[in-house]
């Protein structure tokens, strides 16, 4: 809790990994090789040199700022529930739902399939009408593309665990109903 303003805020914690690492080198790598076809001259190089350049340099700078921001990703209060859109996008583009409109809480856990193996990622969802919680009477169908679920994909780099935004929601707000769907990951034999 932010004491100063009375805010529940979670953040994505800096820390240096392998991949990080790896994707900035080979950014590094291109950018020098787009900066020596600018220097090597000719039109086709100079062309090809400066696309190379702006693309991962800024597509390097874009990762980089998501990664070394401190803005929150999502924000609980007395007065409701901010979801946070990532930089470089403007806080207009924020989602705010007052507590009234929130029906429900659901934290659920996802097998999705990625390259030979599943991997098991956990979403936090803000239920606003009478949709159900996933694993709630049955499977949920899955919403069409135009339906917009606001939640936020539980990350390890969180500094908050999604059991600490839990037991804030239902500090905040005692009668909410709040469900945790997440099973035990199933077991191979």
């Amino acid at each position: 809790m932010n004491a100063r303003t009375g805010v529940f805020a979670v953040v994505n914690r800096r820390r240096v990994t392998s991949q990080g690492l790896w994707l900035t080198a080979a950014c590094l790598v291109f950018i020098v090789i787009g900066v020596a076809l600018v220097l090597r001259g000719g039109l086709a190089d100079t062309v090809v040199g400066v696309l190379t350049v702006l693309l991962f340099a800024g597509g390097g700078l874009l990762v980089a700022g998501r990664r070394l921001s401190r803005r929150p990703l999502l924000e609980l209060d007395s007065s409701g529930v901010r979801l946070l859109a990532p930089w470089p996008r403007r806080p207009s583009d924020d989602i705010f739902l007052p507590w009234e409109e929130v029906a429900s809480v659901c934290l659920c856990r996802r097998a999705v399939a990625y390259a030979d193996h599943t991997h098991n990622l956990d979403y936090l969802h803000f239920l606003t009408g009478d949709e159900k919680c996933e694993g709630e009477r049955g499977p949920v169908p899955p919403p069409s593309p135009w339906t917009v679920r606001p939640g936020v994909a539980v990350r390890s780099t969180w500094d908050r665990s999604a059991d600490e935004v839990l037991a804030e929601v239902r500090r905040l707000r005692p009668g909410l109903p709040v469900a945790d769907r997440r099973a035990a990951p199933p077991r191979r034999s």
